[in-house]
């Protein structure tokens, strides 16, 4: 008699829906209490200032934040919410596309593989904690590659049609989310062209549909661009595909180990080293194949990247979970012990990542994750101090992090002062009613930046004093104060 916690919903096994529920609970409950970090307060603001594009990325991210925040409120816990229930929504179609993909005899075995995988797996653990624009790529892109796996094993033709237009229309917002979805849907349409047996659905209307609706996101985008000077090209190419000419050999080779290091310790040894040994038996299908392209070609893209200078890992995120459901395809019938083992260095990179947030210990935190501490309080001193000794003066920041903190903290958008065009350009931070001719107190970077920006734009810079953002007695960041007034623009500064 089959056990109530193998029954099957949405032909997955009620303790697999417990264990991504559990997680989701954890994430969510970690996270709880705590503010933005800076980059969730940046989207935040987005959702205040609806467009159809935005200077580093497309419009998706702000988009669908708008409607929880409308409803619940500006909290941080809406965001991580939202971030929860995506990462959630991520790990179900990472489990669908495999239940597809496996026969009636191997899911018995793939379905503890992948829950091994799964629970262990830094990146599914990491990715719902903070709400970004990789949390929301994930989502969409995950969903339509399901979609797309469904609409390959039917047959060409009308009961294909519908999971190819579901499939068009999630991988284009995935696009709308993060431009680098672009590689991993480019990798995923090379596999139905570089295999004879997906080639009777390109006689069909299906895949030509879905190619319509993605090239409809991105002409969005390019429209959107075209209006506003090209600025997200510009962006990309000089922040993220800049070259580091003096770096030596073995830096280059440094940065290359590091990338697939990660890419072994986020994925999980065990589904690697399966994937590795019946590599050949994914090219026997489009749908395999397709998949081992989602994984290699982005893969490979970024290691030529990181031997011409240093990559964010966490651009590598949706090749590794694509690697975790290919390692889960061929996971043996009984779990073997060399698979337990295999799994607790990730096992171990989870615990490294979640105990210093359980306990609040910034020191030993990634850097970014820090900034969910302390900035409430440090604004709520700020706005009493600046009620006391500088009335009349609103406060805004000058670097879009800074920018996007004060906004968040003030519930309002304000503009961004300097030389950093994210918060303000584009109606994003904007100045309807004049703010920026009133007096201002700024939080920039440091002292000296702040100098150097500042003083390009207004008459009168006034130094006031270092501002430290504290957890307990831990400094998270020292930004510093100025006030400002008079604008340059506005004409030829007076003397004092």
């Amino acid at each position: 008699m089959t056990s109530r916690l193998e029954r099957t919903v949405l032909g997955l096994s009620l303790r697999f829906w417990l264990l991504i529920l559990a997680m989701a609970l954890v994430r969510f409950g970690l996270m709880f209490g705590t503010g933005p970090i800076h980059d969730e307060a940046y989207y935040w603001s987005w959702s205040q200032r609806l467009d159809f594009g935005y200077y580093d990325q497309p419009f998706l991210t702000g988009w669908l934040l708008w409607p929880f925040v409308t409803l619940l409120g500006d909290h941080a816990w809406v965001l991580r919410l939202v971030a929860t229930s995506l990462t959630l929504l991520t790990t179900l179609f990472l489990a669908l596309i495999l239940n597809r993909l496996s026969t009636p005899s191997r899911r018995v075995a793939n379905e503890p593989g992948l829950m091994l995988l799964v629970a262990t797996s830094p990146l599914l653990w990491g990715l719902g904690l903070l709400y970004v624009h990789d949390t929301v790529m994930m989502a969409f892109l995950f969903a339509g590659s399901w979609m797309g796996v469904e609409a390959l094993t039917r047959s060409a033709g009308r009961s294909a049609l519908p999971w190819w237009i579901g499939a068009g229309a999630l991988l284009g917002l995935a696009f709308s989310a993060k431009l680098s979805a672009a590689l991993w849907i480019f990798a995923l349409g090379l596999g139905l062209l570089c295999h004879r047996n997906a080639w009777s659905h390109l006689r069909s209307l299906g895949p030509w549909i879905a190619t319509a609706l993605i090239l409809l996101n991105v002409a969005l985008f390019l429209l959107w661009n075209g209006l506003n000077d090209w600025v997200t090209f510009s962006h990309v190419t000089g922040e993220h595909m800049s070259v580091e000419a003096s770096s030596t050999v073995l830096e280059r080779l440094g940065r290359v180990g590091l990338l697939w290091l990660v890419v072994l310790l986020l994925t999980g040894p065990a589904a690697v080293i399966l994937a590795l040994r019946f590599g050949h038996t994914l090219l026997r299908s489009p749908v395999t194949l397709s998949l081992a392209l989602f994984v290699l070609v982005p893969l490979l893209a970024f290691t030529g990247l990181a031997w011409l200078r240093e990559v964010y890992l966490n651009w590598i995120i949706a090749s590794c979970l694509g690697l975790m459901v290919l390692g889960g395809l061929f996971w043996p019938l009984k779990t073997r012990r060399w698979h337990l083992i295999a799994a607790l260095p990730s096992a171990v990179l989870c615990l490294a990542l979640l105990l210093p947030i359980l306990f609040k210990e910034p020191r030993f935190m990634l850097a970014n994750a820090r900034d969910m501490l302390g900035w409430e309080r440090s604004m709520e001193r700020l706005i009493e101090y600046r009620d006391s000794e500088f009335p009349g003066h609103s406060i805004v920041g000058n670097y879009y992090h800074l920018a996007a903190q004060t906004a968040f903290h003030q519930a309002a958008v304000l503009p961004a002062v300097g030389t950093d065009p994210r918060p303000h350009q584009f109606k994003l931070y904007d100045d309807p009613q004049g703010l920026l001719n009133a007096p201002l107190l700024v939080l920039t970077d440091s002292l000296e930046t702040g100098t150097a920006r500042l003083e390009a734009d207004f008459c009168h810079v006034q130094p006031v004093a270092p501002w430290p953002v504290n957890h307990r007695v831990q400094p998270i960041d020292v930004p510093y104060l100025f006030e400002v007034r008079r604008p340059k623009s506005l004409g030829a500064c007076s003397a004092d």
